[in-house]
């Protein structure tokens, strides 16, 4: 069996580490375009580069070809439309693309019509009737939900919105992506990390892994720490940011206002460094909250803490709840006080912290296993064939 995997601009080694698995069992050949936001030297899946219509112009600027993509959208729905994409897949068994409204799984569906390639598709999107601004994509979406073999929704709530949308219910499947049990682990904290980031050992440590952006609670999780500092002011806390955004210099103005640039570190950390960010933590924080067009997906971070044996405090909002099922605390979003409640609770009672951390490595090892996630997708593609 082959197998041609299409991410457009997303292939990346987060849901590589579970494909990966499937190395020696399928014939795996990715497909690379020279706009895509991640990293590829490191992946073992083997990659074949495309060219994608939005590529010249986003050379110039990447600011044009925002808006170059918007034109497409709004015009032919061919937004990353990769060159030669249909040719590539003639000779595959399956082509398994990422959501239904873009251009690359349309073109998946050509190749189904023309050599009979099967078409599987990633639903990572859970809001229904989504990316149907646009009368050519939402043609190109509608086309791909009736004539998809399979549809892998990332969570439940992915699915209902596909069945709102028409969806015969046999075609769906909830599948959440897989991670890497034996790099996220629970662990002692690491000294040398400790040592870098001007930590102590007698400080509790809250940690943040999210981009900085307004969307993903920030300013909650700020506000929420400082009047955690005033309510205990004897103890020694501190609060790390790692990620990178648009919001970051606002976030530090504010931090050095609210008086806690001593308290308050931020930093980054690269893929390969992860775990260590997760085991220098006693408490992770995902403070998601609603924009217009987004909700919060399946957040690899819930997983990966999970895994690693942090406690985590997250809100109710989009998919968390179903990510996290009952191993995490899970507040009103955008309610910086009752986060800070959250945090308190943890702050103060380590049984209940030891008994986050054991249900969330269980709960991980049930659901988010990469090696019986990969077992399950080969079941997956073998029910198509």
């Amino acid at each position: 069996m082959k197998v041609g995997l299409i991410r457009g601009a997303y292939l990346s080694q987060f849901e590589m580490q579970t494909i990966e698995h499937l190395l020696g069992r399928v014939d795996l050949e990715a497909y690379h375009i020279r706009i895509n936001r991640f990293p590829v030297k490191s992946l073992r899946v083997p990659v074949k580069h495309l060219a994608c219509i939005d590529d010249p112009v986003t050379m110039i600027s990447p600011k044009l070809g925002f808006y170059f993509n918007l034109f497409l959208q709004a015009t032919n729905g061919l937004d990353y439309y990769h060159f030669g994409l249909e040719k590539a897949l003639a000779g595959c068994d399956i082509a398994h693309t990422m959501e239904t409204f873009n251009a690359f799984s349309w073109q998946a569906l050509q190749a189904k019509r023309r050599y009979g390639t099967r078409l599987v598709v990633t639903v990572w999107e859970n809001r229904p009737y989504a990316a149907e601004r646009f009368a050519a994509k939402r043609r190109m979406k509608y086309e791909v939900l009736r004539e998809a073999d399979l549809l892998l929704a990332m969570t439940p709530r992915a699915a209902r919105c596909l069945e709102l949308e028409g969806v015969d219910p046999s075609k769906i499947r909830v599948w959440a992506p897989g991670i890497n049990l034996e790099r996220f682990q629970p662990r002692a904290k690491p000294d040398g990390e400790w040592k870098r980031l001007g930590l102590a050992p007698e400080d509790f440590v809250f940690i943040s892994v999210a981009a900085l952006r307004w969307e993903k609670g920030v300013y909650d999780i700020l506000h929420a720490f400082k009047r955690l500092t005033l309510d205990v002011p004897n103890r020694s806390l501190k609060l790390i940011f790692a990620g990178s955004g648009p919001e970051e210099p606002r976030l530090r103005a504010l931090a050095e206002r609210c008086g806690l640039v001593e308290r308050v570190v931020f930093t980054r950390f690269s893929y390969d460094q992860m775990p260590l960010a997760y085991n220098l933590a006693d408490v992770f924080l995902l403070g998601s909250t609603a924009r217009p067009g987004w909700l919060e997906q399946f957040g690899y971070v819930l997983a990966e803490a999970q895994a690693s044996g942090t406690p985590i405090i997250t809100t109710l909002h989009g998919s968390i709840p179903e990510v996290t099922g009952e191993a995490a605390l899970l507040v009103p979003p955008s309610d910086f006080l009752a986060l800070a409640g959250a945090m308190r609770r943890l702050l103060d009672d380590p049984q209940e912290r030891e008994r986050l951390a054991r249900a969330g490595r269980v709960r991980a090892e049930a659901e988010f296993d990469s090696v019986k996630q990969a077992d399950r997708l080969l079941e997956a593609y073998h029910s198509i064939m």
